[in-house]
């Protein structure tokens, strides 16, 4: 019997849900303390040069917002101290991109030098993440080489163009195939299945990813 009424209550619950509607579930999401507070941040983060100009953004680094009031991490005290008397300017330019959203508004920001050297230590790592040889990758995928003709004597070097946006969404898939295409020829064969390989994927396994998975890792 109790299990019968748990399997109720589940059955229940899923109709509503279902009935609810996809709509007032992401409404109540969307409503939620937490993810406004989520979407001042990230815009905040995205305009933060354009509110307090590139030589200050420098020195400063948004971190989050709490209860309605922005946390910014600062180099040293005397950017706080400095950038605490143009706080009502600074708040009167965030609060600016939130005016058809009164509920988003920042009611004050707070500097501090705390978390500064944790941030820019997060933010080295994630450069030196970026910046990561990706060749030693297996899987890395070198850039297609654009096949060269011959100069002929006495012919100037003219330096290619660079190549315009695609017209159409048809314009974008048929270069996107020449590129692959292009890309493909110039890979060597796996000699399993004697199809185009990645050189990375040559040297670790011998073979292509595919024939790894199928003959070394099953």
């Amino acid at each position: 019997m109790l299990n019968y009424l748990v399997l109720s209550k589940r059955y229940v619950w899923f109709m509503d849900m279902s009935l609810t509607g996809l709509p007032n579930i992401l409404h109540g999401i969307q409503s939620r303390t937490s993810w406004q507070q989520r979407c001042q941040y990230l815009l905040i983060v995205e305009k933060w040069s354009d509110i307090v100009g590139e030589s200050v953004a420098l020195q400063t680094c948004p971190i989050g917002v709490y209860q309605k009031t922005l946390q910014v991490a600062v180099s040293s005290a005397i950017w706080s101290q400095a950038l605490t008397f143009e706080r009502v300017r600074i708040l009167a330019k965030i609060n600016a991109l939130f005016s058809d959203l009164g509920n988003l508004a920042i009611a004050d920001i707070h500097f501090s030098t705390a978390k500064w050297a944790t941030q820019q230590q997060i933010l080295k790592e994630i450069v030196k993440e970026r910046q990561a040889v990706t060749e030693d990758h297996p899987s890395y995928l070198p850039p297609a080489q654009m096949p060269s003709k011959p100069l002929k004597p006495n012919l100037k070097v003219v330096q290619p163009e660079t190549p315009k946006p695609p017209a159409t969404a048809n314009d974008a898939f048929q270069r996107w195939q020449d590129v692959m295409k292009l890309r493909t020829n110039q890979m060597p064969k796996c000699p399993r299945c004697n199809r185009p390989a990645l050189i990375g994927e040559l040297s670790r396994w011998q073979m292509c990813r595919v024939c790894a998975i199928e003959n070394l890792f099953n």
